[in-house]
């Protein structure tokens, strides 16, 4: 009978990390930086470092792509008032 080795377990905040990072990106930005220290701990045997890598990929530039575009909104606001 061949037994196999267990599958690693996924680190919880990587995967909420990836997910929020589409949604709220400053709180997957967040939330991935626990979770690569979650990681990088000794002797922790958990997967999900590429998770948590693109989750702080998307959620700064989910960030920066909101920003700019309520500095945008802000500008063409307040000279329409004006």
């Amino acid at each position: 009978m061949t037994q196999y080795a267990a599958q690693a377990k996924t680190n919880l905040l990587a995967l909420v990390g990836f997910i929020a990072a589409f949604v709220i990106p400053l709180a997957g930005v967040i939330l991935s930086i626990f979770a690569r220290r979650q990681l990088d701990a000794p002797g922790n045997t958990e997967s999900g470092r590429g998770l948590a890598r693109w989750a702080m990929v998307i959620g700064i530039l989910g960030t920066l792509a909101q920003v700019t575009f309520f500095i945008l909104w802000f500008s063409l606001f307040f000279r329409a008032v004006a």
